[in-house]
This record gives C-alpha cells, structure tokens and sequence, in this order.
C-alpha cells in the first residue's frame, strides 16, 4: 500500500515566463528531440508578453522559436521562473543554446529554391520539430550572442551604439540581455548598432532552447530514502 501512494506521486512545474522578441515568437515545451506543449506565441516586439505554462515535466526541454524582418534591430529578451522549484532564468543566461534552421537544407523548406527564409515568417509547430530533433542528432546546438550593454536597463551605456528599444520590458529581469545568433555574414559590423542585434538574416528561422533538469522524481527520492530504512532496519536485527 506504502509503494502504491509514492509511485503515484509525479512532480510537475509550472512557469512564469516574461517575454519580448523583435520580432516573433512562439514558446513551447518537450523532450530533447520534440515539443508537446505550446504555451503561447506573439508579433508585437514593442510591448512584453506574460504566459503561464503549467503542469509540464522537470525533464521538459523549454524552446523559443524566432523569425524577424531582417531590417532595423532583432533580438530575444525574456525572463522565465520555474515557480515549483523557485528558480529563474533569463536571457544571457549561460544555459541558452539555438540552432539557426535557415543553414541546412534538411530544416529549410526554401533551400533548393530561394534558399532564404521567408523575412517576418514563423515556422510551423512540425517545422520546429523537425529542427529540434535534426539539431539534436547532429550536435548542433550552439551558443548565442549576447552583446554587452545591450540589457534590460536603458541607463546601460553602449556607445558607440545606439538604442532600438528604447524603454523598461515590465516583468524582465534588468540583467537580461538581449540575445541572437551571429552567422558571421554580416557585411556591416560596427554600425548604428552591433551584430547580430542590427537587423540581417542570420539564418533564420532560430530556435533557442534551455535544456531540461533530468533529476529524481519525488516517488523516487521517496523509494530511496524506503530503501535506505529498510537497510538499516535489517542492520539493526542482525
């Protein structure tokens, strides 16, 4: 009866995530190889968004997917608490990784005809998938590129550079930085605005993600700590 109460208890994490993308967005949730949870998406780059994902794993992988107009400035800024274990991320953070689907042609639809993808055009969920799961099985998950000053704090100084967004994001942490991937193509370094945060197509779509935490359930921890009592009892009878 002891066993059948802990392995029926399965933690789940819920999340509050502050978000802004210049110039959309879709969020979602998964395995390392594909999402199965979409928790919101938005084109309005000059205001910040609030989402509530719930229920979802702490093995979930987290997956922002990314496209922009290719002119002015793009960036990815955003804040996301885990409120179930207390624990915050945001932009800039070392644990962000994307993968620029637009460079290979087995994650870009337009590789044998354009070979661009479409400026201001949002993959589909599949799209992603598909680039999730190619990304995963070739190890092609990068870093992305965050340029200093360029945060959620205006008094920040950037000079030479210039300010696109010129205001406080609500409900992002200060700290966080605005953050793109660099394809190294971009002809016009050092002006108005540094690479990759001046706008170019650096092989979009992008898909950032977080890894997920693979740690012991709680009916896990539970059985062991069972296990453990049940070794010393046996000790303790010898």
């Amino acid at each position: 009866m002891l066993l059948s109460c802990m392995t029926g208890t399965i933690q789940a994490d819920n999340w509050d995530i502050y978000i802004t993308v210049d110039n959309q967005y879709d969020i979602y949730f998964g395995t390392p190889n594909t999402t199965n949870y979409y928790a919101g998406g938005d084109g309005n780059w000059t205001d910040v968004e609030y989402y509530q994902a719930l229920g979802r794993l702490p093995t979930d992988y987290l997956y922002v997917s990314t496209a922009s107009d290719f002119s002015g400035a793009q960036g990815f800024l955003g804040t996301f608490t885990n409120t179930t274990t207390n624990t915050t991320i945001s932009t800039g953070d070392a644990v962000w990784e994307v993968f620029p689907a637009g460079a290979y042609e087995a994650t870009n639809p337009y590789w044998n005809t354009t070979g661009v993808w479409p400026a201001n055009q949002m993959p589909t969920q599949t799209q992603v998938d598909i680039a999730i799961d190619y990304a995963e099985t070739n190890n092609l998950w990068v870093t992305p590129t965050a340029i200093s000053g360029y945060d959620n704090d205006n008094s920040t100084p950037i000079t030479p550079y210039s300010w696109e967004w010129g205001w406080y994001f609500g409900g992002i942490e200060p700290s966080a930085s605005w953050i793109w991937y660099d394809s190294g193509n971009d002809p016009y370094a050092g002006f108005v605005r540094p690479v990759p945060i001046i706008g170019f197509n650096h092989d979009e779509f992008l898909v950032f993600r977080v890894a997920g935490a693979a740690v012991p359930e709680p009916a896990t921890m539970s059985l062991l700590g069972l296990g453990g009592l049940l070794a010393l009892i046996r000790r303790r009878r010898r």
